[in-house]
Protein backbone atom coordinates (compact mmCIF):
# COMPACT_ATOMS: atom_id res chain seq x y z
CA UNK A 1 0.00 0.00 0.00
CA UNK A 2 2.67 2.10 1.05
CA UNK A 3 4.69 1.67 -2.41
CA UNK A 4 1.37 2.16 -4.37
CA UNK A 5 0.79 5.45 -2.39
CA UNK A 6 4.71 6.34 -3.21
CA UNK A 7 3.92 5.86 -6.96
CA UNK A 8 1.55 8.31 -6.81
CA UNK A 9 2.95 11.13 -4.93
CA UNK A 10 6.15 10.26 -7.49
CA UNK A 11 3.69 10.85 -10.60
CA UNK A 12 2.44 13.79 -9.37
CA UNK A 13 5.61 15.13 -8.72
CA UNK A 14 6.32 14.88 -12.06
CA UNK A 15 3.64 17.12 -12.90
CA UNK A 16 6.11 19.85 -12.09
CA UNK A 17 8.51 18.99 -14.57
CA UNK A 18 7.20 21.11 -17.87
CA UNK A 19 6.53 18.70 -21.16
CA UNK A 20 6.89 21.41 -23.51
CA UNK A 21 10.59 22.01 -24.81
CA UNK A 22 12.40 22.61 -28.19
CA UNK A 23 9.92 21.67 -30.87
CA UNK A 24 7.17 20.90 -28.52
CA UNK A 25 6.99 24.57 -26.81
CA UNK A 26 6.87 25.99 -30.17
CA UNK A 27 4.27 23.61 -31.27
CA UNK A 28 1.89 24.04 -27.76
CA UNK A 29 2.45 28.19 -28.36
CA UNK A 30 1.14 27.87 -31.88
CA UNK A 31 -2.07 25.73 -30.65
CA UNK A 32 -2.44 27.90 -27.80
CA UNK A 33 -3.01 30.67 -29.80
CA UNK A 34 -4.95 29.62 -31.81
CA UNK A 35 -7.42 27.97 -29.59
CA UNK A 36 -6.88 31.80 -27.61
CA UNK A 37 -8.00 33.42 -31.02
CA UNK A 38 -11.07 30.98 -31.18
CA UNK A 39 -12.22 31.66 -27.73
CA UNK A 40 -12.07 35.62 -28.51
CA UNK A 41 -13.79 35.30 -31.35
CA UNK A 42 -16.65 32.86 -29.86
CA UNK A 43 -16.67 35.56 -26.38
CA UNK A 44 -17.25 38.25 -29.53
CA UNK A 45 -20.25 36.32 -30.41
CA UNK A 46 -21.67 35.70 -27.59
CA UNK A 47 -21.51 39.27 -26.22
CA UNK A 48 -23.57 40.07 -29.27
CA UNK A 49 -26.03 37.37 -28.74
CA UNK A 50 -26.48 38.16 -25.21
CA UNK A 51 -26.88 41.78 -25.36
CA UNK A 52 -29.64 40.52 -28.69
CA UNK A 53 -31.60 38.24 -26.87
CA UNK A 54 -31.46 40.32 -23.38
CA UNK A 55 -29.82 37.72 -21.23
CA UNK A 56 -28.12 40.22 -19.19
CA UNK A 57 -26.82 37.30 -16.86
CA UNK A 58 -25.05 35.74 -19.35
CA UNK A 59 -22.84 39.42 -19.99
CA UNK A 60 -20.18 38.94 -17.65
CA UNK A 61 -18.97 35.40 -18.82
CA UNK A 62 -19.56 36.47 -22.45
CA UNK A 63 -16.75 39.54 -21.69
CA UNK A 64 -14.57 37.46 -20.03
CA UNK A 65 -14.42 34.66 -22.85
CA UNK A 66 -13.69 37.64 -25.36
CA UNK A 67 -11.05 39.34 -22.83
CA UNK A 68 -9.46 35.94 -22.11
CA UNK A 69 -9.36 35.14 -25.53
CA UNK A 70 -7.64 38.18 -26.06
CA UNK A 71 -5.01 38.14 -23.05
CA UNK A 72 -4.35 34.10 -24.01
CA UNK A 73 -3.33 34.75 -27.46
CA UNK A 74 -0.84 37.88 -27.46
CA UNK A 75 0.81 36.32 -24.11
CA UNK A 76 1.42 33.02 -26.72
CA UNK A 77 1.41 34.06 -29.35
CA UNK A 78 3.35 37.50 -29.08
CA UNK A 79 5.42 37.57 -25.87
CA UNK A 80 5.70 33.81 -25.85
CA UNK A 81 5.23 34.20 -22.08
CA UNK A 82 3.74 30.59 -22.04
CA UNK A 83 3.68 30.21 -17.93
CA UNK A 84 2.39 33.25 -17.78
CA UNK A 85 -0.36 32.66 -20.38
CA UNK A 86 -1.78 29.90 -19.19
CA UNK A 87 -2.72 31.11 -15.84
CA UNK A 88 -5.55 32.86 -18.05
CA UNK A 89 -7.64 29.96 -19.14
CA UNK A 90 -6.96 28.44 -15.66
CA UNK A 91 -8.19 30.90 -13.81
CA UNK A 92 -11.10 31.83 -16.60
CA UNK A 93 -12.08 27.88 -16.38
CA UNK A 94 -12.35 28.29 -12.66
CA UNK A 95 -14.07 31.14 -11.77
CA UNK A 96 -16.54 31.56 -14.92
CA UNK A 97 -17.90 27.70 -14.83
CA UNK A 98 -18.14 28.22 -10.89
CA UNK A 99 -20.55 31.03 -11.54
CA UNK A 100 -21.95 29.16 -14.04
CA UNK A 101 -23.02 26.17 -11.59
CA UNK A 102 -24.10 29.21 -8.96
CA UNK A 103 -26.37 30.69 -11.53
CA UNK A 104 -27.99 27.82 -13.01
CA UNK A 105 -26.81 29.39 -16.27
CA UNK A 106 -28.64 28.03 -19.69
CA UNK A 107 -31.14 26.54 -17.08
CA UNK A 108 -28.32 24.52 -15.67
CA UNK A 109 -27.09 23.41 -18.63
CA UNK A 110 -23.92 25.61 -18.68
CA UNK A 111 -22.21 23.25 -16.53
CA UNK A 112 -22.06 20.87 -18.97
CA UNK A 113 -19.12 22.53 -20.08
CA UNK A 114 -17.15 21.36 -17.48
CA UNK A 115 -17.21 17.96 -18.60
CA UNK A 116 -14.76 18.76 -21.47
CA UNK A 117 -12.80 21.10 -20.07
CA UNK A 118 -10.07 19.61 -18.27
CA UNK A 119 -9.25 17.34 -21.21
CA UNK A 120 -8.78 20.29 -22.81
CA UNK A 121 -6.79 22.27 -20.11
CA UNK A 122 -4.66 18.88 -19.54
CA UNK A 123 -3.46 19.08 -23.22
CA UNK A 124 -3.19 22.39 -24.30
CA UNK A 125 -2.06 24.15 -20.99
CA UNK A 126 -0.85 21.92 -18.35
CA UNK A 127 -1.79 17.92 -17.27
CA UNK A 128 -1.22 19.73 -13.40
CA UNK A 129 -3.59 22.58 -14.19
CA UNK A 130 -6.01 19.94 -16.07
CA UNK A 131 -6.07 17.72 -12.61
CA UNK A 132 -6.49 20.33 -10.47
CA UNK A 133 -9.38 21.30 -12.33
CA UNK A 134 -10.62 18.14 -12.50
CA UNK A 135 -10.57 17.44 -8.58
CA UNK A 136 -11.92 21.10 -7.92
CA UNK A 137 -15.12 20.69 -10.15
CA UNK A 138 -15.51 17.31 -8.40
CA UNK A 139 -15.75 19.05 -4.53
CA UNK A 140 -17.47 21.90 -6.08
CA UNK A 141 -20.08 19.59 -7.34
CA UNK A 142 -20.39 17.65 -4.37
CA UNK A 143 -20.79 20.75 -1.96
CA UNK A 144 -23.71 22.19 -4.20
CA UNK A 145 -25.78 18.97 -4.88
CA UNK A 146 -24.99 16.37 -1.66
CA UNK A 147 -25.18 19.67 1.34
CA UNK A 148 -27.44 22.17 2.31
CA UNK A 149 -27.18 23.98 -0.73
CA UNK A 150 -28.99 21.60 -3.02
CA UNK A 151 -32.32 23.04 -1.92
CA UNK A 152 -30.79 26.53 -4.12
CA UNK A 153 -29.69 23.93 -6.78
CA UNK A 154 -33.10 21.97 -7.12
CA UNK A 155 -34.75 25.10 -9.03
CA UNK A 156 -32.20 24.81 -11.48
CA UNK A 157 -31.11 21.40 -11.80
CA UNK A 158 -33.41 17.93 -12.05
CA UNK A 159 -33.46 15.36 -8.43
CA UNK A 160 -31.97 12.71 -10.85
CA UNK A 161 -28.70 15.15 -12.09
CA UNK A 162 -28.33 16.06 -8.75
CA UNK A 163 -27.68 12.81 -7.36
CA UNK A 164 -25.87 11.51 -10.56
CA UNK A 165 -23.62 14.47 -12.10
CA UNK A 166 -20.67 14.32 -9.41
CA UNK A 167 -20.41 10.69 -9.27
CA UNK A 168 -20.32 10.83 -13.12
CA UNK A 169 -18.16 13.84 -13.33
CA UNK A 170 -15.65 12.25 -10.27
CA UNK A 171 -15.28 9.00 -11.92
CA UNK A 172 -14.67 11.04 -15.31
CA UNK A 173 -12.09 13.05 -13.60
CA UNK A 174 -10.02 10.03 -12.18
CA UNK A 175 -9.87 8.75 -15.92
CA UNK A 176 -8.98 11.99 -16.80
CA UNK A 177 -6.14 12.29 -14.19
CA UNK A 178 -5.28 8.80 -15.03
CA UNK A 179 -5.22 9.00 -19.01
CA UNK A 180 -3.23 12.91 -18.59
CA UNK A 181 -0.34 11.71 -16.32
CA UNK A 182 0.28 8.78 -18.81
CA UNK A 183 0.28 11.07 -21.55
CA UNK A 184 2.43 13.46 -19.36
CA UNK A 185 5.11 10.36 -18.43
CA UNK A 186 5.44 9.53 -22.02
CA UNK A 187 5.83 13.25 -23.58
CA UNK A 188 8.71 13.33 -20.17
CA UNK A 189 10.57 10.26 -21.77
CA UNK A 190 10.25 11.44 -25.26
CA UNK A 191 11.81 14.67 -23.99
CA UNK A 192 14.61 12.66 -22.31
CA UNK A 193 15.08 10.24 -25.44
CA UNK A 194 15.05 13.59 -27.72
CA UNK A 195 17.53 15.09 -25.27
CA UNK A 196 20.25 12.41 -25.10
CA UNK A 197 19.36 11.91 -29.00
CA UNK A 198 20.41 15.68 -29.49
CA UNK A 199 23.16 15.87 -27.13
CA UNK A 200 24.50 12.97 -28.99
CA UNK A 201 24.04 14.52 -32.36
CA UNK A 202 25.74 17.64 -31.07
CA UNK A 203 28.87 15.48 -29.30
CA UNK A 204 29.15 13.60 -33.00
CA UNK A 205 29.27 17.61 -34.91
CA UNK A 206 31.56 18.57 -32.55
CA UNK A 207 33.80 15.47 -33.29
CA UNK A 208 33.33 16.23 -36.91
CA UNK A 209 34.21 19.73 -36.65
CA UNK A 210 37.37 19.32 -34.68
CA UNK A 211 38.30 16.18 -37.25
CA UNK A 212 37.32 18.59 -40.19
CA UNK A 213 39.14 21.51 -38.70
CA UNK A 214 42.67 19.57 -38.35
CA UNK A 215 42.07 18.17 -41.95
CA UNK A 216 41.86 21.70 -43.18
CA UNK A 217 44.84 22.63 -41.01
CA UNK A 218 46.89 19.71 -42.04
CA UNK A 219 45.73 20.61 -45.60
CA UNK A 220 47.28 24.16 -45.19
CA UNK A 221 49.68 23.08 -43.70
CA UNK A 222 51.14 20.79 -46.88
CA UNK A 223 49.50 23.50 -49.21
CA UNK A 224 52.39 25.73 -47.79
CA UNK A 225 54.86 23.39 -47.50
CA UNK A 226 55.00 22.73 -50.80
CA UNK A 227 55.35 26.14 -51.44
CA UNK A 228 58.04 26.33 -49.20
CA UNK A 229 59.83 23.55 -50.96
CA UNK A 230 59.27 24.78 -54.68
CA UNK A 231 59.84 28.27 -53.46
CA UNK A 232 63.74 26.77 -51.79
CA UNK A 233 64.42 25.52 -55.35
CA UNK A 234 65.38 29.31 -56.26
CA UNK A 235 67.13 31.63 -53.43
CA UNK A 236 66.73 34.74 -55.39
CA UNK A 237 62.98 33.78 -55.98
CA UNK A 238 62.41 32.48 -52.23
CA UNK A 239 58.72 33.49 -50.50
CA UNK A 240 57.49 34.13 -53.93
CA UNK A 241 55.07 31.59 -54.16
CA UNK A 242 53.54 33.65 -50.28
CA UNK A 243 53.48 36.73 -52.26
CA UNK A 244 51.93 35.55 -55.38
CA UNK A 245 48.75 34.27 -52.84
CA UNK A 246 49.22 37.46 -50.97
CA UNK A 247 48.93 39.85 -53.88
CA UNK A 248 46.09 37.47 -55.69
CA UNK A 249 44.09 37.74 -52.57
CA UNK A 250 44.41 41.48 -52.00
CA UNK A 251 42.87 41.92 -55.60
CA UNK A 252 40.32 38.98 -55.32
CA UNK A 253 39.31 41.03 -52.29
CA UNK A 254 38.75 44.39 -53.60
CA UNK A 255 36.69 43.34 -56.63
CA UNK A 256 34.69 41.97 -53.37
CA UNK A 257 35.03 37.98 -54.28
CA UNK A 258 33.56 35.75 -51.59
CA UNK A 259 35.15 34.02 -48.64
CA UNK A 260 35.04 30.39 -50.40
CA UNK A 261 36.45 32.29 -53.45
CA UNK A 262 38.96 34.12 -51.57
CA UNK A 263 39.80 30.69 -49.25
CA UNK A 264 40.77 28.64 -52.77
CA UNK A 265 42.54 31.20 -54.38
CA UNK A 266 44.85 31.39 -51.35
CA UNK A 267 46.01 27.68 -52.06
CA UNK A 268 45.79 28.04 -55.79
CA UNK A 269 48.39 30.80 -55.56
CA UNK A 270 50.33 29.23 -53.69
CA UNK A 271 50.60 26.11 -55.74
CA UNK A 272 50.52 28.03 -58.81
CA UNK A 273 54.51 26.91 -59.66
CA UNK A 274 54.47 23.92 -58.80
CA UNK A 275 55.61 22.37 -61.81
CA UNK A 276 59.06 23.63 -60.97
CA UNK A 277 60.03 21.09 -58.77
CA UNK A 278 60.42 19.24 -62.22
CA UNK A 279 63.04 21.73 -63.73
CA UNK A 280 66.62 21.31 -63.20
CA UNK A 281 68.48 23.58 -60.88
CA UNK A 282 70.61 24.38 -63.99
CA UNK A 283 68.04 25.46 -66.02
CA UNK A 284 65.95 27.49 -62.96
CA UNK A 285 69.46 29.09 -61.64
CA UNK A 286 71.13 29.69 -64.86
CA UNK A 287 72.60 33.61 -64.53
CA UNK A 288 72.43 33.79 -68.09
CA UNK A 289 70.35 33.83 -71.46
CA UNK A 290 68.53 30.94 -71.53
CA UNK A 291 68.30 29.04 -75.12
CA UNK A 292 65.45 27.83 -76.65
CA UNK A 293 65.05 24.30 -75.18
CA UNK A 294 66.16 25.51 -71.95
CA UNK A 295 63.24 28.20 -72.83
CA UNK A 296 61.30 24.79 -73.50
CA UNK A 297 61.99 23.16 -70.10
CA UNK A 298 61.29 26.61 -68.05
CA UNK A 299 57.34 26.53 -70.06
CA UNK A 300 56.61 23.39 -69.01
CA UNK A 301 56.63 23.67 -65.48
CA UNK A 302 52.47 25.12 -66.27
CA UNK A 303 51.96 21.88 -67.91
CA UNK A 304 53.82 19.27 -65.12
CA UNK A 305 52.21 21.40 -62.07
CA UNK A 306 48.78 20.92 -63.69
CA UNK A 307 49.30 17.43 -63.93
CA UNK A 308 50.91 16.82 -60.33
CA UNK A 309 47.08 18.47 -59.39
CA UNK A 310 44.47 17.45 -61.48
CA UNK A 311 45.51 13.93 -59.40
CA UNK A 312 43.47 15.72 -56.46
CA UNK A 313 39.86 15.91 -57.02
CA UNK A 314 39.77 18.83 -54.16
CA UNK A 315 42.60 20.91 -56.32
CA UNK A 316 41.06 21.06 -59.22
CA UNK A 317 41.27 24.60 -59.30
CA UNK A 318 44.64 24.18 -58.27
CA UNK A 319 45.71 22.64 -61.19
CA UNK A 320 43.91 25.11 -63.20
CA UNK A 321 45.76 27.90 -62.17
CA UNK A 322 49.12 26.06 -62.36
CA UNK A 323 48.44 25.26 -65.76
CA UNK A 324 47.13 28.43 -67.44
CA UNK A 325 48.41 31.18 -65.74
CA UNK A 326 51.12 31.87 -68.14
CA UNK A 327 48.12 32.23 -70.78
CA UNK A 328 47.76 35.68 -72.06
CA UNK A 329 44.52 37.49 -72.34
CA UNK A 330 45.54 38.15 -76.37
CA UNK A 331 46.50 34.67 -76.97
CA UNK A 332 49.78 34.29 -77.19
CA UNK A 333 50.56 32.40 -74.15
CA UNK A 334 51.55 29.18 -73.48
CA UNK A 335 50.71 26.48 -73.25
CA UNK A 336 47.22 26.35 -75.03
CA UNK A 337 47.60 29.86 -76.14
CA UNK A 338 43.93 29.90 -74.36
CA UNK A 339 42.45 34.23 -74.42
CA UNK A 340 40.28 36.07 -72.78
CA UNK A 341 37.65 34.47 -70.29
CA UNK A 342 38.54 31.02 -71.87
CA UNK A 343 41.43 31.21 -69.04
CA UNK A 344 39.84 30.32 -65.66
CA UNK A 345 39.51 33.35 -63.85
CA UNK A 346 41.75 32.36 -60.91
CA UNK A 347 44.25 32.12 -63.20
CA UNK A 348 44.04 35.43 -64.61
CA UNK A 349 44.37 37.09 -61.00
CA UNK A 350 47.46 35.23 -60.40
CA UNK A 351 49.30 36.30 -63.47
CA UNK A 352 48.76 39.34 -62.35
CA UNK A 353 50.01 39.27 -59.49
CA UNK A 354 53.01 36.49 -60.45
CA UNK A 355 54.08 39.25 -63.35
CA UNK A 356 54.25 42.00 -60.85
CA UNK A 357 56.19 40.29 -58.26
CA UNK A 358 58.61 38.65 -60.99
CA UNK A 359 59.02 42.30 -61.61
CA UNK A 360 59.35 44.23 -58.54
CA UNK A 361 61.77 40.74 -57.28
CA UNK A 362 65.56 40.61 -57.60
CA UNK A 363 66.68 37.72 -59.77
CA UNK A 364 70.03 36.25 -60.44
CA UNK A 365 70.58 37.87 -63.40
CA UNK A 366 68.95 41.33 -62.78
CA UNK A 367 68.24 43.53 -59.65
CA UNK A 368 64.27 43.97 -58.62
CA UNK A 369 62.40 47.08 -60.95
CA UNK A 370 61.55 50.28 -59.49
CA UNK A 371 58.16 51.28 -59.04
CA UNK A 372 57.13 53.59 -62.00
CA UNK A 373 58.56 50.89 -64.82
CA UNK A 374 56.74 47.81 -62.77
CA UNK A 375 53.46 50.27 -63.71
CA UNK A 376 54.52 51.00 -67.11
CA UNK A 377 55.06 47.43 -68.04
CA UNK A 378 51.41 46.66 -66.27
CA UNK A 379 49.97 48.94 -68.31
CA UNK A 380 51.73 48.07 -71.73
CA UNK A 381 50.28 44.56 -70.77
CA UNK A 382 46.61 45.50 -70.34
CA UNK A 383 43.96 43.44 -72.31
CA UNK A 384 47.25 41.83 -74.22
CA UNK A 385 49.22 40.02 -71.31
CA UNK A 386 46.54 40.59 -68.80
CA UNK A 387 42.42 40.76 -68.32
CA UNK A 388 42.02 44.61 -68.54
CA UNK A 389 38.94 44.63 -65.74
CA UNK A 390 41.23 42.52 -63.22
CA UNK A 391 44.41 44.84 -63.91
CA UNK A 392 42.51 48.40 -63.41
CA UNK A 393 41.73 46.85 -59.80
CA UNK A 394 45.15 45.99 -59.58
CA UNK A 395 46.76 49.24 -60.54
CA UNK A 396 43.98 51.41 -57.89
CA UNK A 397 46.43 48.47 -55.17
CA UNK A 398 49.10 49.54 -56.87
CA UNK A 399 48.83 53.48 -56.64
CA UNK A 400 47.22 53.58 -53.62
CA UNK A 401 50.34 51.70 -51.85
CA UNK A 402 48.55 48.97 -50.65
CA UNK A 403 50.55 46.08 -52.68
CA UNK A 404 54.06 48.09 -50.93
CA UNK A 405 51.90 47.65 -47.34
CA UNK A 406 51.56 44.17 -47.70
CA UNK A 407 55.18 43.19 -49.01
CA UNK A 408 56.94 45.39 -46.27
CA UNK A 409 54.07 43.77 -43.58
CA UNK A 410 54.38 40.75 -44.90
CA UNK A 411 57.80 40.15 -46.40
CA UNK A 412 59.60 38.01 -43.40
CA UNK A 413 56.38 35.48 -42.77
CA UNK A 414 57.95 34.53 -39.39
CA UNK A 415 61.24 33.68 -37.50
CA UNK A 416 60.23 30.10 -38.01
CA UNK A 417 58.91 29.84 -41.39
CA UNK A 418 62.27 31.43 -42.40
CA UNK A 419 63.54 28.98 -40.80
CA UNK A 420 61.56 26.06 -41.86
CA UNK A 421 62.40 27.94 -45.74
CA UNK A 422 66.13 27.55 -45.25
CA UNK A 423 66.00 24.26 -44.16
CA UNK A 424 63.78 23.16 -47.04
CA UNK A 425 66.64 25.00 -49.20
CA UNK A 426 69.48 23.64 -47.58
CA UNK A 427 67.82 20.28 -48.08
CA UNK A 428 66.98 21.01 -51.89
CA UNK A 429 70.96 21.75 -52.28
Amino acid sequence: MKSYIKKIIDSFRLLNTSIYTGQRLKANLTALTAVSIFTAVLGLALVFMDLITGQRQMLLPAFATLAGGMGCAYLAGIRKYREVAIIIPTAFCLFMFTYYALQGVGEGTGILWSLLLPIGLSYFVSVKYGIFLSVYYTLLFCLLFYSPLRMTMAQYYSDAFLTRFPIIYGSLSIFNAIAMLQYHKSALTENVYTGRLNEEVEKQTRMAKIRADKLDKLSEEMVQTLAVAIDAKDRYTNGHSFRVSWYSIALAGHMRWSEDDLEELNREALLHDIGKIGVPDSVLNKPGKLNDNEYNVIKSHTTVGGNILSRAESLKGAADVARYHHERYDGKGYPEGLAGEDIPRHARVVAIADAYDAMRSDRIYRKGLPAEAIRNELVKGKGKQFDPEFLDFFLELFDEGILDQIARRRSVISDAEREIEESAYNDAS
